[in-house]
């Protein structure tokens, strides 16, 4: 099992490294990959760095405890993800490619022609607050898997998963974080595959028992509700939907929209995209409850799917098994890890330096920003102080409120001002963190009224401010991304 996942690591920083010898030694070779990837590297590694460590970890430990509910997410991820390839994609690339577009804050900035470069700053900064939660998250999850399956000390687990990442992002910048996206989102549908058939059919005794064995331990499991009523219920089916529905306006995401050679790539791609979130999201809910009938009694659930491979496998699955968490982990946190540095070293140095620096100073800038954020978000992860599952839910809710609404606005109408989507981003990170904190978040999930709010605030404040006319118009209606 340690030498199969000693192989993994291996094969895994070679490619990362290795693919600094593909780039440009510029910024844009860093941060895009010179815009050089194909069909099934975009399409793949979209979907590694969506269906994170809290596939197996976080939303394996939800449908431990709550069951079949949890599928709620399913028709959501679908109809978010139709929405980002389908909707979101085509304008963003088009666009992205007549202007130059190098990240998704840059893509605000030169969508409003905001020579203050407020919406950057604004834009740069709820990504940076946001994503050092998520890659926290990340860690978390690698600290449990590896606790469980090598018997590694948590701390100790989420250090080495940290600096291994690091290892090989900062040398080989975007290019490396897209290959080793592209092998680790492969392991990943690999193992959410295999691993549910094998116990539902071959040690459970098929799909009728599988289901009698979870309701004779609790019928919850079975609800549609995972067996909360009322206004409750509500709140928690409408959540679930609009976690997936959340997918439009993630930065992590939407760069890879900005990174494909061209139109066809994003055609070709939405067709993998979508195959790969039905089997991520679906596996990742029937692993919890396979779970819950080996573990009925876990005091942690999101220990439930590493005790499984640590229990129910031989030591070569094992190994197999925990490459495809560990590539999970990794995948979203190095994309996360490219965006945040981006935003810094990048997006907001050019806005507050004065100075002219040079592609090599901005790399080299852009490595030790690297190596900060990844030492803030270690620290973060060690306090170990909530969830996974909840972290990430945070996360994702605050990024989808502040950049959803406003992306969809900007890429389709000419109504939005200056001021109306700095106003909407500003709405959309304050009401994510206020609902957080209040009681109201136990029935209604942040993203519900954070992306409302904001969007009403954008058309609100736009409509006040509408004598600043933009200068740029949205790209043409007529996109080459034709079907």
């Amino acid at each position: 099992m340690i030498i199969t996942f000693i192989i993994y690591l291996e094969a895994v920083f070679i490619i990362g490294i290795g693919a600094e010898r593909f780039i440009t030694k510029s910024e844009e070779g860093f941060y895009l990959g010179d815009r050089n990837f194909g069909t099934w590297v975009t399409a793949i590694s979209a979907g590694a760095t969506d269906s994170s460590g809290w596939v197996f970890i976080g939303a394996a430990g939800a449908a431990y405890v709550a069951g079949a509910s949890t599928m709620w997410m399913l028709p959501g991820f679908i109809v978010g993800y139709f929405l980002n390839w389908f909707v979101f994609a085509p304008k963003l690339y088009d666009f992205g490619v007549k202007h130059n577009v190098l990240s998704l804050a840059d893509y605000f900035e030169k969508r409003y022609n905001d020579k203050s470069h407020l919406l950057k700053v604004i834009a740069s900064v709820i990504i940076v607050i946001f994503f050092v939660s998520y890659m926290a998250s990340q860690l978390t999850a690698a600290g449990k898997a590896l606790d469980v399956i090598l018997n590694l000390d948590f701390n100790t687990g989420l250090i080495l998963c940290a600096t291994f990442v690091l290892g090989y992002s900062i040398f080989g910048g975007y290019r490396s974080v897209m290959m080793t996206d592209f092998i680790q989102g492969l392991l990943m549908a690999s193992v959410l595959i295999v691993f549910p058939v094998y116990a539902i059919f071959f040690e459970l005794g098929g799909w009728t028992s599988f289901w009698q064995q979870a309701l004779a331990i609790d019928p919850i499991l079975g609800t549609s509700t995972g067996g909360v009523v009322a206004s409750a219920a509500i709140g928690l089916v409408l959540g679930s939907i609009l976690f997936g529905l959340g997918v439009p306006g993630q930065p992590h995401i939407s760069q890879r929209f900005l990174t494909a050679k061209d139109p066809k790539i994003l055609r070709n791609g939405s067709v993998i995209a979508m195959a790969l979130v039905i089997i991520m999201m679906t596996s990742s809910n029937l692993l919890g409850i396979i779970g819950r009938i080996y573990y009925p009694n876990l005091t942690d659930p999101e220990y439930v799917f590493p005790m499984l491979t640590m229990d129910e496998t031989s030591p070569i699955i094992a190994g197999i098994i925990i490459v495809g968490i560990f590539a999970a982990i990794q995948s979203t946190f190095s994309s996360q890890l490219m965006v945040a540095t981006q935003s810094i070293a990048s997006d907001l140095l050019k806005v507050f330096s004065k100075k002219t620096y040079t592609d090599k100073q901005l790399v080299v800038i852009s490595r030790w920003t690297m190596i900060i954020l990844g030492i803030v978000s270690t620290g973060i992860a060690l306090l170990n102080l909530e969830a996974v599952f909840q972290l990430v839910l945070y996360a994702w809710a605050g990024l989808a409120a502040s950049f959803g609404p406003l992306l969809f606005l900007s890429l389709y109408t000419n109504v939005v001002t200056k001021l109306g989507a700095a106003a909407g981003m500003v709405t959309g990170t304050l009401i994510t963190i206020i609902w957080k904190s209040t009681p109201f978040s136990a029935y209604i999930y942040e993203l519900v009224p954070a992306a409302g709010l904001a969007t009403l605030v954008i058309l609100l404040v736009s409509r006040v401010t509408k004598e600043q006319k933009t200068e740029l118009e949205p790209p043409d209606s007529k996109s080459n991304y034709n079907f």
